[in-house]
């Protein structure tokens, strides 16, 4: 395979990696908005990790946000820091609340592997950061 297509190979692989992560965090961060709206066990769910329901439209407002810096290119490598603050966030959540590790408590991290390494491997910016 020659180097131009191995690149072309890695961006479109990198863009749909990212892609896989923004749907899911624009999906999360959308249905922050309609708690009231969502089924009991969905509700049961979100009181379980300790958060009051009239924060969640500010948690969701702060991953949208976090999410669409991530994906400006120019902003991308800021989005992706911040987008792995929040991630973390998510995680110590879990970890208070006794989640179980691969499912629940792991899942941000599974994300954020795919945000790094989907901006890894489509923005030459990051490669330089790792060379």
């Amino acid at each position: 395979m020659s180097t131009q297509n191995l690149s072309n190979v890695m961006t479109w692989t990198g863009r749909i990696l990212s892609s896989l992560a923004v749907v899911f965090l624009i999906f999360d961060g959308v249905m922050k908005f309609f708690m009231d709206k969502l089924p009991p066990e969905a509700l049961e769910a979100s009181a379980n990790l300790g958060w009051a329901m009239d924060k969640m439209p500010l948690v969701g407002a702060i991953l949208l946000s976090c999410t669409i810096i991530y994906l400006i290119p120019r902003t991308a490598i800021i989005g992706a820091v911040l987008l792995t603050g929040y991630l973390g966030g998510a995680v110590a959540t879990h970890v208070r609340v006794g989640n179980p590790l691969l499912t629940h408590t792991l899942f941000p991290i599974y994300v954020a592997v795919f945000i790094w390494l989907g901006l890894y491997l489509r923005d030459d910016r990051v490669k330089k950061m790792f060379s």
